[in-house]
């Protein structure tokens, strides 16, 4: 693959723009100049501490630190590597990635086939949707009847029908131009004992599922009559769909997740399709699966609350407390709402209306506070136990917060099961209290400390080496045209930690152009130099004066430190000399010195 500061990257940064980009997944403010805020998409919040700098092209958090371009932003939210990022928003983009980017022969098959895949499925689509419409699609269109689905969501989820034939898709396929051998390895078509190619959906209701993009890249299917089958078949895993990667419905909800930073959770497709109907249209399915890792980064994107809309049985609590681990070790909110014995939401709503399940909402517990009930009732001690000491493990190790947030979590933990914080903490290994210290009130403050009045910092005592590399590779970061400037008064002499040092070398090396420097850049120096150019800074107004100041305070620091450091270092030389006088001479020197400097 060829660097992140190729022309296709470059092209594509000049058609598409950060905000713009942003904004279809949060609410953002424009707060003057090129800079816009929202609450952070990545983490937990309500407060806008997501920074984008339009003409920097780079967004910054001041919260979880996430930090980053255009490729960085749409990759995080939704859950790609960067050469998937790149082939999305080079496509959106409309920029070629042949000239400049050029994958080996089986890269090409594989995305080559991608793109195969994605025609067939449009073409099963439209296919399913024709269905529904023609006199052999009746018997589905009095089964959604029965089951009081408006057109409207009809419509916009797009349902078809697939036909009891057994080859009417696999012909629609054919026609189109694609091979029968292809429709089966993108999961559309299956193969009997005999090695006969049949519809692998013949006779069900069809549940398109989409991308974030807005492409069909599966289907679910139901049947809709009592047949000895399955209720429910899924697409199986393909080139272009990961079962436990995606949401039913999620396409639809985004934007409603987004506007209320929360997002409903069911299991079931029908119910997804309800909810929607009754105007709870940030809802979506985990496609008859447990809830998966993926599949909760894929909800962090939009929204920092989940309400879980779980059976109210055993089994159903169960999975409810699996979805909270998932929820709450991501440092993400939910709330359990758990539905009576024999109902479902599709019954509920229709039979029972809004009210009723209303009421449910507002009752529902917090997800830690379920998890606290379930252990109570269903678990021995023993494996509550093992369960709060495997939830504080993973809040330790999978979220920015995460030693801050295992503590809260162990405290609430031990209140509700009534055991002392030491027995829970007697399981967990050393490595769970490394982080403690981080977690501490205003460490985050010390490890990323806002960069404004930094040039001040040079003229301060206490831990003034700190803050003086800080306020240069600050201004460095910010005016690097004044680099060879800065050098010149010595500001590389003065800087005392060695990631300040690191930083300073690699701007030597590669330049001060984005394209040029970031790839070269730890996460932490990345980190640094977004935030210096993106986040809460003052205006650039005041350049020269900032220098000014700048290089005054080197100018003091050399003086004071550098000459000291040679006059202690004669004074050591004159304390084995036969020249009392001269040593004399050399501490009135340094006390002179010492003497400017701190007045």
């Amino acid at each position: 693959m060829k660097r992140r500061d190729g022309s296709v990257v470059q092209a594509i940064k000049a058609r598409l723009n950060l905000v713009e980009v942003a904004r279809r997944y949060v609410e953002l403010r424009h707060t003057g100049g090129p800079r816009w805020m929202a609450p952070c998409p990545f983490h937990q919040e309500t407060k806008p501490s997501f920074s984008i700098n339009e003409e920097e092209g780079f967004f910054y958090c001041f919260g979880c630190q996430a930090s980053g371009d255009i490729f960085d932003f749409y990759g995080r939210i939704h859950g790609l590597e960067f050469r998937e990022t790149l082939e999305a928003l080079a496509e959106e983009a409309g920029v070629s990635l042949e000239d400049d980017w050029k994958p080996d022969p089986k890269v090409q098959r594989e995305q080559s086939f991608k793109r195969q895949c994605l025609r067939m499925y449009d073409v099963a689509r439209e296919h399913f949707r024709r269905n529904l419409t023609i006199p052999a699609g009746q018997e589905c269109r009095d089964y959604i009847a029965r089951r009081q689905l408006s057109p409207e969501i009809v419509n916009s989820f797009e349902l078809g029908w697939s036909l009891r034939e057994w080859s009417a898709l696999a012909d629609a396929l054919r026609r189109a131009g694609f091979a029968q051998a292809d429709a089966a390895q993108a999961g559309l078509l299956s193969r009997n004992d005999a090695g006969r190619m049949f519809d692998r959906f013949r006779g069900r209701m069809i549940f398109p599922i989409k991308n974030l993009a807005g492409q069909v890249i599966a289907f679910g299917g139901r049947i809709i009559a009592d047949e000895d089958q399955a209720k429910y078949i899924n697409s199986s895993d393909s080139a272009i769909y990961k079962k436990g990667e995606h949401l039913y419905g999620l396409f639809q909800a985004r934007r409603a997740m987004t506007q209320h930073k929360t997002a409903m959770l069911t299991e079931g497709y029908m119910d997804v399709l309800t909810l929607h109907q009754y105007g709870y249209n940030m809802a979506c399915g985990a496609l008859g699966t447990a809830l998966t890792p993926e599949q909760v980064k894929r909800l962090g994107g939009f929204c920092s609350t989940v309400e879980l809309l779980f059976d109210g049985d055993n089994p159903g609590r169960k999975a409810a407390m699996r979805a909270c681990e998932m929820l709450l070790t991501r440092g993400m909110r939910c709330k359990v709402v758990l539905l009576p014995d024999g109902e479902d939401i599709d019954s509920l709503l229709h039979d029972q209306g809004k009210d009723a399940f209303e009421a449910l909402r507002k009752s529902a517990p917090d997800g830690l506070d379920f998890c606290i009930d379930t252990l109570r009732t269903l678990y021995s001690p023993g494996d509550a136990l093992e369960w709060s000491r495997n939830l504080l493990r993973q809040a330790g190790a999978g979220h920015a917060d995460g030693q801050l947030l295992a503590s809260r979590f162990l405290s609430r933990i031990a209140s509700g099961l009534g055991i002392r914080e030491e027995a829970i903490r007697e399981g967990l290994s050393g490595d769970f209290y490394k982080g403690a210290a981080a977690a501490a009130p205003g460490a985050r403050e010390a490890r990323n400390p806002a960069p404004q009045r930094q040039v001040d910092a040079v003229h301060t005592s206490g831990d003034a080496p700190a803050k003086r590399d800080r306020a240069v590779m600050f201004f460095l970061v910010r005016y690097p045209h004044h680099f060879a400037r800065l050098r010149e008064a010595g500001a590389e002499l003065v800087l005392a930690s060695p990631w300040a040092r690191e930083l300073w070398a690699k701007m030597a090396r590669h330049g001060a152009e984005p394209e040029q420097l970031l790839p070269n850049l730890s996460e932490r120096e990345k980190e640094f130099w977004i935030r210096c150019r993106t986040g809460d800074v003052p205006p650039r107004d005041k350049e020269l004066e900032e220098l000014q100041d700048l290089l005054s305070g080197i100018e003091s620091v050399t003086t004071r430190e550098l000459g000291t450091s040679s006059m202690m270092a004669a004074l050591r030389q004159t304390a084995t000399s036969t020249d009392p006088a001269a040593g004399i001479e050399l501490l009135r020197a340094l006390q002179e010195t010492l003497g400017r400097s701190n007045g």
